[in-house]
């Protein structure tokens, strides 16, 4: 990871330190599932309401980074309730930062609590690795890479500023959507406000 310009590995708390740990003792809870024929590690960071570095690992360092070398081999990731965050991954030791500090993939981002939320964003790379969210087990909320999701419009391969891109196809069971003040769109899947499970497969 350092050698790609992350400054190191994650925190990786194994006891409950009210924001993100490992393990499934908290009342939230993640589970990551390597569904890719090749090693991944994945990347969750805390996104602090005032923290606009927060997914640049260049220079923040993540709240968890977990090898996952095999198809099927998976993790769980507790998560306290008012927890904003996201998560990423490296895939087969080739994933790069952009030139900003980002992981140069598909991004998870989620928020816990009252409204917990949590979506698929392409907005780093819309060439990036897919991914697929489930929310509370089968017939809970889908999000992935046409599904809850955020993309960018015009044929960008990046984006991010107001006006540049969509939240697609989120009406579905416990999926919302609406805009924030400047018109952009915003939303996501729901249903498990204050507790639940989510399992997350990257491929």
């Amino acid at each position: 990871m350092k050698s790609i310009g992350m400054r190191g590995q994650g925190h990786n708390y194994l006891e409950n330190n009210n924001h993100i740990w490992i393990g499934a003792d908290g009342p939230n809870t993640f589970t990551f599932v390597n569904g890719a024929p090749v090693p991944i590690i994945i990347v969750v960071w805390y996104a602090a309401m005032s923290d606009n570095q927060a997914s640049f690992m260049n220079a923040r360092i993540a709240s968890v980074t977990y090898s996952l070398p095999q198809k099927g081999d998976a993790v769980v990731v507790s998560l306290g309730n008012d927890v904003p965050g996201g998560w990423a991954a490296l895939y087969n030791h080739q994933t790069r930062l952009t030139e900003f500090g980002q992981i140069d993939n598909t991004f998870g981002e989620f928020s816990t609590g009252d409204y917990a939320t949590t979506d698929v964003s392409r907005l780093v790379n819309m060439a990036g690795n897919s991914m697929t969210i489930r929310v509370g087990g089968p017939g809970g909320c889908l999000a992935d890479m046409n599904t809850c999701a955020y993309a960018c419009d015009k044929g960008y391969n990046s984006c991010g500023a107001n006006g540049t891109y969509s939240l697609l196809n989120c009406g579905g069971v416990n999926g919302v959507s609406g805009n924030d003040p400047h018109g952009n769109p915003t939303g996501g899947c729901q249903g498990w406000s204050n507790g639940g499970h989510v399992e997350v497969v990257l491929s």
